[in-house]
């Protein structure tokens, strides 16, 4: 079922209960005011009734003439009884109803009282007189009010019908217009294929309802899927260049070495470059599968001391690398909770790691500060360096898979760390900021959320 039928058939079904809900205390307050306005007729009725035939010698005349003009003026199926109080009947109709003693003992007492038997409605009245306390029984039925009802019940089951009818067809007219702007977004989205990611869909810049909202999100996967698609294309170019830079250094080397006899000293010095090319070969396979191994969703998170973790990797990074130009400080609070956060801790030290030989390798032996710091439910990782800076143009590309900007061709490298770094970032819901500026140094805010 379409979206519209079943918005306009709910749409339907709330406006049905409403209008049987609305319908229904109409025709139960219209019901309740007959029945009241019909009983106020027998009460009248037997009043008249009890003048007549009991009250005649205590009214003047004129009083009488009006009562015996409104006697002969019965209702339908009128039934009329009158009892003394010994409940022996004195002035009876033709065809009434004889009433038992049980219900003339309740007008006594009572002194007035209503009921119904089907549709006849029933009113008894205790009428003292001067000669002596008389009870008057009179019945009808409604037959004009009947009616009134029964057309009342027929009108308002039309109206409730047509209206159903009605609301529906309004509903869908609306639903259709409703819907308008995610058909608009459909139909946008079937134009755009993987050679056409740089389409977005218009978004109002005010975004005044959901369907901006929705654009936008969209528009925000694209941007994804688009640079997803550049870096994996960036990805397998720069690869395959990587990869087959060493596999053909190898087998030029054993090609040459091959072509004739040569001395010792000659095959030893090929099978050192040779050697050479293998690891340089070996170093970007492990950079590879370390590249994809932060690209799965790993959860062997565990709670990590960032201040311990810092100091391992200061204290490993001079052994490793030779040179000693690291200076760590800390400005974290001493609540043990705001130093832990959730993670990885290899792929931690990877990450951060990767950011402090960065900075010692193209800091050319200068200082290198690493700052460790809390803020606003945070940890703030600050690397700055004094090094050779990093273009505004390249900073937008720094984090793709093997590229390397052209002021660190000199350096050695395969440009896979930072990709790795940002990885393995973005896997712990953190962020990376970078500042830079060529010949004046750069500054690396990695930034972690707690909990």
């Amino acid at each position: 079922m379409k979206v519209k039928n079943r918005l306009s058939l709910q749409f339907t079904f709330m406006f049905a209960i409403l209008l049987l809900v609305v319908l229904t205390g109409i025709y139960l307050f219209v019901e309740h005011n007959r029945l009241k306005s019909f009983m106020n007729k027998l009460d009248e009725r037997a009043v008249i009734v009890a003048q007549f035939y009991l009250a005649e010698d205590n009214l003047s005349k004129d009083i009488f003439k009006q009562v015996a003009k409104k006697f002969p003026q019965s209702l339908t199926h009128e039934s009329i009884r009158i009892y003394d109080d010994q409940f022996n009947s004195k002035f009876t109709r033709e065809d009434s109803i004889s009433w038992k003693h049980d219900f003339l003992a309740q007008v006594v007492k009572n002194k007035s009282i209503h009921t119904r038997q089907g549709e006849t409605q029933i009113t008894g009245i205790y009428y003292p007189d001067n000669s002596g306390n008389f009870i008057v029984v009179v019945s009808a039925i409604d037959d004009r009010g009947l009616h009134d009802m029964e057309q009342l019940r027929l009108i308002m089951s039309m109206f409730f019908i047509s209206s159903l009818f009605i609301t529906f067809f309004i509903g869908r007219i609306f639903a259709s217009i409703s819907l308008q702007p995610i058909v608009s977004i459909t139909g946008n989205l079937k134009r755009i294929r993987a050679s056409s990611l740089h389409h977005r869909l218009p978004v109002n810049i005010a975004k005044t309802d959901e369907t901006d909202n929705l654009s936008s999100t969209i528009n925000q996967l694209l941007e994804h899927l688009e640079q997803s698609f550049e870096s994996q294309k960036s990805f397998v170019a720069n690869a395959s260049h990587e990869l087959r830079t060493p596999i053909t250094s190898i087998l030029g080397e054993a090609e040459i070495t091959l072509m004739k006899d040569r001395h010792p000293e000659e095959y030893k010095h090929a099978l050192e470059e040779i050697v050479g090319s293998v690891e340089r070969l070996n170093h970007i396979i492990n950079s590879l599968m370390e590249l994809m191994q932060t690209n799965l969703d790993n959860k062997d998170f565990q709670s990590i001391r960032i201040d311990e973790l810092i100091w391992e990797i200061a204290d490993e990074l001079p052994f490793k690398t030779m040179v000693d130009h690291i200076k760590v400080s800390y400005d974290l609070p001493g609540d043990q909770s705001k130093r832990t956060l959730q993670g990885n801790r290899q792929l931690l030290f990877i990450a951060i790691s990767n950011i402090l030989k960065n900075a010692m390798k193209f800091s050319v032996n200068k200082e290198v500060i690493c700052t460790v710091s809390y803020k606003q439910n945070h940890i703030i990782i600050t690397v700055e360096d004094g090094g050779i800076g990093i273009s505004e143009d390249d900073l937008k590309k720094i984090f793709q898979p093997f590229y390397r900007s052209a002021n660190a061709l000199n350096f050695p490298g395969y440009g896979i760390g930072l990709s790795l770094t940002n990885n393995i970032v973005r896997q712990h819901n953190g962020s990376i900021q970078v500042k830079s500026a060529l010949g004046q140094g750069t500054i690396f805010s990695l930034s972690f959320p707690l909990g």
